[in-house]
C-alpha cells in the first residue's frame, strides 16, 4: 500500500517534468546526432537547449525542496548502512534469485540511481554547453579530448539515461505499479469513490 505522503504533490509534480524533459531531450539529442535531411536543426537545437534548462531548472527546485520543503526527504535518499547491506540481496531480487529484502521508501538501488541522476544531469549540461558555444568553452573541449570527444562523451549519457529511464520503467511495472498509479493520478487501485 502506497502511503501518500511518500509522494507528496510537488515529488509527483517535479517527476512529471521531469518525464517531459527527458522525452524531448532524447528525440531532439537524438535528431541532433543523426539528423535527417529537410529537418529544421536550428529549432531543434534551441528546443533541446529550452529543455536542459528547464531539466535544471527543475532540478534545482527539487534539490531544494529535498533539503529545506516542507516534505523534504534527503534523509531518504542518502546511502546508510542498512542500504549497503541490502545492495546485494536487492540486486538478487531484481535479478528473480532472492526474496525482497526489508527497506525503506527507497531501495539501495533506487538511492544509488537518485544520486547519479542529478550528477549525470550536471555532466550532460556541461558537455551540452560544450556542444553549443565550441569557441567559448573551447579550453574544456580540448581538456575533454577536443569536441569529438565530448559529443562522444554527451552521446554516452544519453545511452546512460536511456538504460537507467527504461530499467526505472519496467521495475515500475512489474514491482510497483500501485506507485506509478498515485504518481501520475494521484490514486491508488484500490481507492474507491475518491
Amino acid at each position: 500500500m502506497v502511503n501518500p505522503l511518500d509522494h507528496p504533490l510537488f515529488q509527483r509534480i517535479s517527476h512529471w517534468i521531469n518525464l517531459i524533459n527527458f522525452i524531448v531531450l532524447i528525440a531532439t539529442g537524438w535528431a541532433i546526432h543523426s539528423p535527417k535531411p529537410g529537418m529544421p536543426m536550428s529549432q531543434i537545437r534551441n528546443l533541446h537547449f529550452f529543455f536542459m534548462w528547464f531539466l535544471i531548472i527543475n532540478g534545482v527546485i527539487r534539490f531544494y525542496y529535498s533539503f529545506l520543503g516542507k516534505h523534504k526527504d534527503w534523509d531518504q535518499i542518502f546511502l546508510n548502512m542498512k542500504d549497503i547491506k541490502t545492495i546485494w540481496p536487492q540486486t538478487k531480487y531484481y535479478l528473480f534469485i532472492g526474496k525482497h529484502p526489508e527497506t525503506g521508501k527507497y531501495n539501495p538501488l533506487q538511492k544509488i540511481a537518485y544520486i547519479a541522476l542529478p550528477i549525470m544531469a550536471v555532466l550532460q549540461a556541461m558537455t551540452g554547453a560544450i556542444l553549443y558555444w565550441p569557441v567559448k568553452f573551447e579550453g574544456f573541449a580540448n581538456f575533454l579530448g577536443g569536441i569529438g570527444s565530448v559529443r562522444g562523451i554527451h552521446y554516452i549519457f544519453m545511452w546512460l539515461f536511456i538504460v537507467v529511464i527504461a530499467i526505472h520503467v519496467y521495475l515500475v511495472f512489474t514491482a510497483a505499479y500501485e506507485q506509478f498509479l498515485f504518481m501520475f493520478f494521484g490514486k491508488m487501485k484500490n481507492q474507491k469513490g475518491q
